[in-house]
């Protein structure tokens, strides 16, 4: 079986989903206020000034997700092909961003900043 027939693009959309509902959670126990420009670079750098709470194993955790995060898109990229794949995760991220964003930047002091 290939890779494409592997999953469904709805599969795949839950997939990347469940990956981001636990990138979202472990954000808010670290206090990083990922739709920021640049924090998830940052983040990614291991750069935990981005952080407003003290949690190194949240954080870690969190950096690894962003990582999965990138490695699916990519394995969606190669099965599906570069815009259904794009399409995909904007449909995700638009959807957690409309669900969760608030909860991200708006509730959460400005630690990026710093």
């Amino acid at each position: 079986m290939s890779e494409a027939n592997r999953f469904t693009t709805d599969e795949w959309e839950t997939q990347l989903e469940g990956i981001d509902r636990e990138i979202v959670r472990h954000a808010l126990a670290c206090r990083v206020r990922l739709l920021a420009p640049g924090v998830v670079e940052r983040v990614l750098q291991d750069d935990t000034i981005v952080c407003g709470q003290d949690n190194p194993v949240a954080f870690k955790t969190l950096r690894g997700l962003l990582v999965m995060h990138y490695l699916e898109t990519h394995h969606m990229a190669q099965a599906m092909g570069p815009e259904q794949a794009k399409a995909a995760a904007d449909s995700v991220r638009t959807h957690l961003g409309r669900t969760l964003g608030p909860l991200l930047d708006n509730l959460l002091p400005d630690a990026s900043q710093r």
